[in-house]
């Protein structure tokens, strides 16, 4: 009998040493997830403001996106290096939002948010991420081309005039994509479905996800100009800042959360 009880002992502590292994193994690698979803949500931010500052103080950024090809044009060939480091940081930001909504998935899934939600979420993230990055390549690759031969000296007036004809169609297009669908709908449905799973975990700080919520509802008013609407850049300005102060937020949430399992272990 003692034999047996000490082969009991033997298998029951190495199938806890084996358990306690499994355990290290599955919150190393939790703890890794949630080290580079801190990391997206604070160079998430740092790409965007980037990207204004360069576009912006170069071609008037966002306000030059409702200017005609005469004006646009020449400043797209003037700019041209400026233009490409601008709209480059603002394409690795929306690109990156795919990997960032994955990220958020399984971190926030982890620490009790609802996995549906999260999973409806990171496939709406996706989405706005490649919606955002068709709607931005037309500056990189497209809209130089068009400006070389719009100011070229040899073009004649009807190949300028047509230049102007494809300018205005395909920013119609690529602005309706990346810019009413990929951030207007499917990104603040991201944010949105984000924040509501954070609140109904009850996990979270719950001004952490209202304020997720008053992003989208800030993001979303620029859907009303596919009815012929204008609103303005202003929501979309406020609530894209908005958008980055919760992605901040929630750096500095899941960092400390990081931070206390790291002590605790």
């Amino acid at each position: 009998m003692d034999g047996e009880d000490r082969r009991e002992r033997s298998i029951g502590m190495t199938v806890m040493t084996e358990a306690s292994r499994a355990g290290e193994e599955t919150g190393g690698r939790g703890n890794g997830l949630l080290r580079w979803t801190v990391a997206l949500l604070v160079l998430e931010p740092l790409l965007m403001y980037a990207a204004f500052f360069v576009l912006s103080s170069s071609i008037n950024w966002p306000s030059s996106l409702d200017e005609p090809a005469s004006v646009n044009l020449p400043l797209v060939a003037e700019q041209r290096g400026a233009m490409v480091l601008g709209y480059g940081a603002y394409l690795e930001y929306s690109l990156l939002i795919l990997p960032l909504s994955v990220l958020l998935y399984f971190a926030l899934g982890r620490r009790g948010a609802s996995s549906p939600l999260l999973a409806v979420a990171a496939a709406v993230g996706a989405i706005s991420a490649l919606a955002r990055a068709l709607g931005i390549v037309r500056w990189l690759f497209l809209m130089p081309v068009l400006a070389e031969v719009y100011l070229d000296p040899a073009t004649s007036g009807a190949t300028r005039e047509a230049v102007e004809v494809a300018y205005t169609s395909f920013n119609e297009y690529a602005g309706g994509v990346g810019e009413l669908l990929g951030v207007a709908l499917t990104g603040a449905a991201w944010v949105g479905l984000t924040s509501v799973a954070m609140l109904r975990s009850g996990r979270f700080p719950r001004w952490l996800g209202w304020l997720g919520l008053l992003a989208a509802a800030l993001l979303l008013p620029g859907l009303v100009s596919v009815a012929g609407l204008e609103v303005g850049s202003l929501f979309a300005v406020v609530g894209g800042n908005v958008l980055l102060i919760w992605m901040l937020a929630l750096a500095v949430v899941l960092g400390l959360r990081l931070r206390r399992i790291r002590r605790g272990a």
